[in-house]
């Protein structure tokens, strides 16, 4: 098949973030059987990066995000919102559509993005699949419940009365909108019934994450994620404030420790604290995970699967994790693949648990790996993509 991409954030890897992961992890496996074009946009410091994709497509051709005044974007909402159209990018985009269709003879489109889907111009003579990821009206009310400003909470106020009318505008353009969780797939389908929504989980790389061989720290917590994201930052204080205490009574040694990218004030307050530490922005992250005892995910809200339960699975740690909101749309089983809690108590009882216990903890984390290598690699979900391309052209026959 030829296949063009087009994609809101730049696909290239390692990298963190949905639709660059997303999208380059696709575009590596495709290229291995079809022909790849990617028309992305570009944000600051993208273009450093631009070699990791020209590796695996015939074509990239980039669309740089420009910096907008006020008045510029609050028609580009009301064209949004009226008419399901995004203005900024709207015309380079489709000039370059319209030209490759010409030139290359694309048998589907695929869109990464929502906000990128709003630019399509709904003429074009390609079968058009879009890739959410996850409901933002169901990520809007998640969003809401963690909040950590009054910003942020009018901001997604805003949303909530935004999207559902967004949502329905865009997605039935397209032959089949695609999802990476079960409550993403309802939310869609309730806020938008005329659209075709397709559950196609996330992956994980299990050749980049894997267990690196570092010395272990003794009686050592380890969460990594964006630090700046609301979820995250909700469940690091909830682990911090609420169940490392408990377990700190029966642990007195134990350190906790936050890897990751951006943390934010709050984050950075929990660094003072002599048993939590800190370790921001790292090139490689798999070392400072590796290096945990146990790993912790205290996620509560949010919406699709969590790349990093996967991430963290691949690289075989033992894990603790709230359930459901660590565990949603992961077929693990509590007891099999990881210890799940849903308080407080069970939790700290959980991860004291897998230290006094190591030869129960490795058993979790093998068990864990496994399964992350038999459902969640990244050929499967090119191939299930590959399914619905075939199943979606020969619809239009």
């Amino acid at each position: 098949m030829n296949i063009v991409i087009v994609s809101q954030a730049l696909p290239y890897l390692p990298s963190r973030g949905g639709f660059r992961l997303y999208g380059g992890n696709l575009i590596r496996q495709f290229s291995q059987r079809h022909s790849v074009d990617l028309i992305s946009f570009l944000e600051e410091g993208d273009q450093e990066h631009l070699d990791w994709p020209k590796q695996y497509c015939s074509s990239v051709r980039t669309i740089p995000i420009q910096h907008h005044g006020v008045a510029s974007r609050a028609c580009n909402v009301a064209s949004s919102f009226v008419l399901g159209k995004q203005m900024h990018g709207r015309r380079s985009l489709n000039e370059l559509l319209r030209e490759g269709l010409q030139k290359r003879r694309w048998d589907v489109l695929h869109v990464e993005g929502g906000a990128a889907g709003g630019t399509i111009d709904t003429v074009l003579p390609i079968p058009k699949i879009l890739s959410l990821h996850d409901s933002w009206t169901l990520r809007v009310e998640e969003m809401l419940k963690c909040s950590q400003s009054v910003s942020e909470k009018l901001y997604y106020r805003f949303l909530k009365l935004y999207e559902p009318r967004y949502e329905r505008l865009i997605y039935p353009r397209f032959e089949a909108v695609t999802v990476v969780a079960g409550p993403d797939l309802e939310a869609v389908r309730e806020v938008v019934p005329k659209a075709n929504v397709v559950l196609i989980p996330y992956g994980t790389d299990t050749q980049y994450f894997h267990p690196v061989p570092v010395k272990k720290e003794k009686d050592t917590f380890v969460f990594h994620s964006h630090l700046g994201y609301p979820p995250n930052i909700e469940a690091a204080l909830l682990f911090a404030n609420e169940i490392f205490p408990l377990i700190l009574r029966k642990v007195p040694g134990a350190k906790f420790h936050l890897v990751g990218a951006n943390p934010g004030p709050k984050i950075l307050e929990l660094g003072s604290r002599p048993s939590i530490r800190i370790s921001a922005n790292l090139p490689d992250l798999r070392p400072a995970v590796c290096s945990g005892t146990v790993y912790v995910c205290a996620i509560r809200y949010g919406t699709g699967l969590k790349s990093k339960m996967l991430e963290a699975m691949a690289m075989q740690m033992p894990i603790v994790a709230w359930h459901p909101g660590s565990t949603v749309g992961i077929e693990c089983a509590n007891g099999k693949h990881l210890l799940a809690a849903t308080n407080p108590q069970e939790f700290a009882a959980h991860a004291v648990d897998l230290l006094q216990h190591p030869e129960k903890a490795d058993a979790l984390a093998r068990a864990a790996r496994d399964l992350v290598c038999q459902k969640y690699s990244w050929e499967s979900k090119a191939l299930a993509y590959e399914y619905l391309y075939q199943k979606t052209i020969q619809s239009r026959v």
